[in-house]
């Protein structure tokens, strides 16, 4: 008994340095990032004092999101990006964000809250039908974006933007049997509490979110907003699945038999190490949103901040030319 308390708890020590060792990556990652965007803001917002005016909105916004996992989906093993669309999966998203709009360009920050959904009952891929695996994810993103009006001078178009950024997210992959649902990175499927596993993945990822939008002016301060996201991740276990099927009597005899039986419930006899997933593709996901935005503080006339940059006169494009030229 001595000597197998003290294996348990080598390896329980084992597993939480992976998991400290991951978490400072992501930290360090995450510190990385916002320092870059930190330097491009500050650069924007030095060059934006040049407008005279500039604008504070809020938004919700109401949207479906899709996963781009290893479950469901196209007729492949593993994600192939919008291919893995699926109608059958899609979830609802709601979300709030707060935007400083400077001239052409907008900072914003943003928080979504989702369910991801994966399930290869949705497939018709003999690969998938077989694996018989499904998912339901809870997924909380938090960003921090730059939005950019490449026509913010054409009338028209001036409503057309484009956007990138920077993000963390915090997912919660669960699995249902018997009526219950149960948190899978907890359960180890793929035998990462084995004692020659990896350890837990981490339930922390950085994200990078990217897409384009369209607005359309409800009033003097308020905006409808066709937005289009996508989401790309630096995880393989947004669906609990990446690599291949482990010993089921050892994930037994270490995390009970509710980790057996959800970790392998193929409809035929799968070998250790027999393919589960693709762990050469990271899982994504994608929102397709309508917001309600305000601008705060709109003056009379025209509120809103994609319309107050007007076009440039003919006369002002000579002058800027000459400019140039000297």
């Amino acid at each position: 008994m001595m000597m197998g308390d003290s294996a348990s708890t080598q390896l329980t020590l084992s597993i939480l340095q992976i998991r400290l060792k991951n978490y400072l990556c992501i930290v360090k990652r995450l510190i990385y990032l916002f320092l870059l965007f930190g330097f491009s803001f500050q650069s924007i917002i030095s060059k934006a004092q040049t407008y005279k005016s500039h604008n504070w909105s809020g938004n919700i916004y109401l949207g479906a999101s899709n996963m781009m996992g290893d479950l469901g989906g196209s007729n492949f093993i593993g994600s192939r990006g919008l291919f893995d669309w699926d109608m059958k999966a899609i979830q609802p998203a709601i979300g709030f964000g707060l935007g400083l709009h400077l001239g052409g360009v907008s900072l914003a920050t943003q928080l979504l809250v989702t369910r991801l959904e994966g399930n290869d009952a949705f497939s018709a891929q003999d690969f998938h039908t077989d694996r018989n695996l499904s998912v339901r994810t809870d997924l909380v993103e938090a960003d921090v974006l730059i939005e950019y009006r490449p026509w913010s001078r054409n009338e028209g178009f001036n409503r057309f933007y484009i956007y990138t950024g920077v993000g963390a997210i915090y997912y919660q992959p669960k699995a249902e049997l018997d009526g219950d649902w149960y948190k899978l990175r907890t359960l180890g499927t793929e035998g990462q509490y084995l004692a020659n596993g990896s350890g837990p993945y981490d339930e922390l990822s950085i994200v990078v979110p990217y897409g384009l939008g369209y607005k359309f002016r409800l009033a003097k301060s308020t905006s409808l907003i066709l937005d289009l996201g996508f989401r790309k991740t630096f995880t393989d276990y947004l669906d609990d699945v990446s690599t291949y099927y482990a010993d089921p009597e050892l994930i037994a005899a270490e995390q009970g038999d509710i980790a057996a039986q959800l970790a392998d419930r193929s409809l035929t006899d799968k070998a250790i190490g027999d393919e589960r997933g693709n762990a050469e593709k990271t899982d994504s996901y994608h929102v397709l949103s309508v917001k309600l935005e305000y601008i705060f503080g709109g003056k009379s006339g025209d509120g809103c901040y994609y319309n107050r940059n007007p076009p440039k006169s003919r006369s002002t494009r000579i002058n800027q030319r000459r400019m140039f030229m000297k």
